[in-house]
């Protein structure tokens, strides 16, 4: 009788163990995933098959007078300076054009705060709410992404 319950007990276990780490089977870990976790989006550029430039969070913020300013941060993954140009365009149609200097490893955020760099980008027709296209080139290499328009309706964004 001992050995008819102990099968039984160990099958219930290996079931209920099958059945509890099974759960992941169908949905992969999200840390595995890359995705957009920001307001903005991003752009990379390769170099010789490495990482070179990448534009990171980068978005057009519109302020209440209608100027607007590009925001988010370029990144220098080379052991070389580089002058990284972005381009914003509107249905085909150039809006705005900015160089932002990058030293080698380094980081350089857009913004008006004291310790960013400033990408005023003056009267815009894009309305809060579209999306605009961004040529990010630099490194020998270039890649267009779109970017989203917003207002300072949310509180981070208050100018």
């Amino acid at each position: 009788m001992r050995p008819r319950r102990s099968l039984a007990l160990t099958a219930a276990a290996l079931g209920l163990a099958l059945g509890a780490t099974g759960c992941t089977y169908m949905n992969p870990v999200q840390t595995h995933e890359f995705y957009q976790a920001a307001d903005g989006t991003n752009a990379n550029i390769n170099q010789n098959g490495q990482l070179a430039v990448g534009a990171r969070n980068m978005l057009v913020l519109v302020g209440p007078d209608g100027s607007a300013q590009l925001l988010g941060s370029v990144a220098n993954y080379t052991t070389d300076d580089v002058t990284v140009e972005l381009e914003g365009s509107d249905d085909g149609t150039v809006a705005f054009s900015t160089s932002v200097s990058v030293p080698a490893g380094g980081v350089v955020t857009l913004g008006d705060a004291d310790d960013q760099q400033l990408a005023e980008i003056g009267q815009l027709d894009v309305e809060p709410g579209a999306v605009m296209d961004l040529k990010v080139a630099g490194a020998d290499g270039e890649a267009v992404i779109t970017i989203p328009v917003l207002d300072d309706t949310l509180d981070h964004y208050k100018q």
